[in-house]
């Protein structure tokens, strides 16, 4: 069933995903040739252009699946959705599982965007082009600097920052249209939504607090672990250090994306209102 309901999420969707990723994909391509040109004003607009479709590409994906996740769980088709006769949970499951897919395809657009807006951009400014011999001499670097497990937490940290969004958004979706939002109309997500993202400043100020570490580089290149005062760094100004990396908001991500998964889950079972 989990593949069906898959293959349902891919054939209802391709439309919409494939326009937004297309249309990205050509701004962002034209914008950065229209920068390698050269000419006044005019290569300045497409370098812009190129550089703003490589940023737009996830969060377009992310937003028009929950759209998506919007209209055919809590609007007109809201009823056949829940007439499925599958768990709820499972549904959200699916329906998250594809938006990670499609954010990951997405990311991939974002890199090879980014690739061709700098071989744009260096072909006028002192800029070194993208190469395989480049990378190859930053991939050396980093894995000179910092330990194998501490170079995949950072690229899981990394990762986990774009694909965080879905569930915040579908979170979001599911809990303001529970009976007690209902009266909100479509200010429901939207008032669950400003809720989270207030949540999550404070409970990353409050985990910095409670887990004062962060990553800073040694004399000798090599990263490592040093206490991060906050409160200390805020009263310093403009004097504070600017070399150190807190990771304690990276725990209070992870509560946060716990409970919001598992409260939504539970909205698909148990709370599902439909006007």
């Amino acid at each position: 069933m989990t593949t069906t309901l898959l293959k349902h999420e891919w054939l209802r969707t391709r439309g919409a995903l494939g326009t937004a990723l297309g249309m990205i994909a050509l701004i962002g391509v034209l914008g950065s040739l229209l920068g390698s040109a050269g000419w006044p004003l005019l290569s300045q607009l497409g370098m812009a252009l190129g550089v703003l479709a490589a940023v737009v590409a996830v969060p377009a994906v992310q937003l028009v699946l929950a759209a998506d996740y919007w209209r055919t769980g809590y609007g007109r088709t809201g009823y056949f959705t829940h007439s499925i006769p599958v768990r709820g949970s499972a549904i959200f499951w699916v329906r998250l599982v594809w938006a990670i897919i499609a954010s990951l395809a997405a990311l991939v657009l974002t890199a090879g965007l980014a690739l061709v807006a700098w071989w744009a951009a260096a072909l006028h400014s002192g800029l070194t082009s993208p190469s395989l011999s480049l990378l190859s001499d930053t991939w050396a670097a980093v894995t000179t600097a910092a330990p194998p497990w501490m170079i995949a937490a950072g690229l899981i940290a990394g990762l986990s920052s774009f694909l965080i969004w879905p569930v915040y958004y579908y979170f979001a979706v599911s809990v303001g249209h529970e009976r007690r939002l209902a009266a909100l109309g479509a200010g429901g997500p939207v008032v669950v939504f400003v809720v989270v993202y207030v949540a999550t400043q404070v409970l990353s100020l409050l985990a910095m607090l409670a887990l004062p570490f962060g990553v800073a580089m040694d004399a000798g290149g090599s990263l490592e672990f040093v206490r991060f005062d906050i409160l200390g760094e805020v009263a310093a100004g403009a004097a504070a250090s600017n070399d150190v990396m807190p990771v304690g908001f990276v725990a209070a991500s992870a509560v946060l994306v716990a409970y919001c998964l598992w409260r939504t889950a539970r909205s698909w079972n148990y709370k599902v209102a439909l006007v």
